[in-house]
Formats: structure tokens, C-alpha cells, sequence
């Protein structure tokens, strides 16, 4: 019986592990994003916040959430103070979107989640370009 439960807790721990899941609303800072999961990918072609600048160990965390960040040059529509933040693009691509300008993936879902929750995020919005 003791082997069986074993078992048991594994498949269970490792299921959950394999699926990136929507975090439960009361855990995603809604409040910070300018969009849905379901309207995440009506943009230009990613979402964009800033972060301060010269904060090494911040975009560290920033990257280990969400590789593919990127820096941009400007203040964008996330409206960076560019003496002292710096603006931050996430891609909105085909591996984070269920179709074209469609609902993000629950994973990247997740990764706008926890970037939006971290204290230096004030804001995440779409990218349109003019």
C-alpha cells in the first residue's frame, strides 16, 4: 500500500509540473495588465512595460521568467521615464498566441503574470506602432 501512495504522489506531483497552468485570478495582478488572457495577443506584435535602469539582478528575474524579453529605445506606450527606466518588449508570436491576434497560450499567460507581479512592474500594454 505504502508503494502504491508513493506512486500515486508522483504521477500527481509530476503532472503537475508538466503543465504550465492559469494562475487563479487572486495571484495575477490584473490590475497591472491592459489586457486579457483572451485579447493578450491584440497587438502590434508584443506587450511592453519598463524597468529601472541598471538593475542587473531585476532583469536576470525578469529573463528567467520570460527569455525573450527585450529592450526597445524609447518610451512606447508603457510611457518609460528613458533617464532612469528602460523600456521592455515580450513578444506576442505564434508560440504565445492560440491563433493571430487571438488569447495568449496559458503559458505565456503565466510569464505576464508573474512579470506583472513583480513590485518594479508598474504596467504591462500592447505594442502599436504609428
Amino acid at each position: 500500500m505504502r508503494c502504491f501512495a508513493v506512486s500515486l504522489l508522483l504521477v500527481v506531483s509530476l503532472s503537475a509540473c508538466a503543465t504550465p497552468r492559469e494562475p487563479p485570478a487572486s495571484e495575477c495582478p490584473r490590475h497591472e495588465l491592459a489586457f486579457s488572457r483572451e485579447t493578450g495577443c491584440q497587438n502590434d506584435g508584443a506587450v511592453e512595460f519598463c524597468l529601472p535602469k541598471g538593475n542587473d539582478a531585476l532583469l536576470a528575474r525578469v529573463k528567467a521568467i520570460a527569455p525573450k524579453v527585450h529592450a526597445g529605445a524609447s518610451r512606447g506606450r508603457a510611457g518609460c521615464d528613458t533617464s532612469q527606466e528602460t523600456l521592455y518588449f515580450f513578444p506576442t508570436e505564434a508560440t504565445e498566441c492560440v491563433s493571430h491576434h487571438g488569447a495568449l497560450t496559458p503559458a505565456a499567460w503565466d510569464a505576464l503574470c508573474r512579470l506583472a507581479a513583480l513590485p518594479e512592474v508598474r504596467a504591462i500594454v500592447p505594442t502599436w506602432y504609428e
